[in-house]
């Protein structure tokens, strides 16, 4: 492994990854453009999306959490007073 980190190779490797990546980044970039049809005029935008999204992702979760807590609950021993 420490191979790899050092060498004379080392910097063709960093310079393979940069632009690797950089022409990935620039492939990727027409993605980002105006999307045509029925997304020109959505209902809600991207961040109120994401929210809402977010938020019913949490509500899913601690409903599960809820339920699993209920289903695993100990009956058999009585309480202390």
């Amino acid at each position: 492994m420490g191979a790899l980190l050092t060498g004379p190779g080392r910097l063709k490797r960093m310079r393979s990854a940069l632009l690797s990546a950089l022409a990935t980044l620039v492939a990727t970039a027409p993605a980002a453009a105006d999307h045509g049809g029925p997304l020109r005029n959505a209902p809600m935008g991207p961040i109120t999306a994401a929210i809402l999204f977010a938020g019913l992702a949490l509500l899913a979760g601690a409903v599960v959490i809820v339920v699993v807590r209920v289903l695993t609950k100990d009956r058999s021993a009585p309480e202390d007073p």
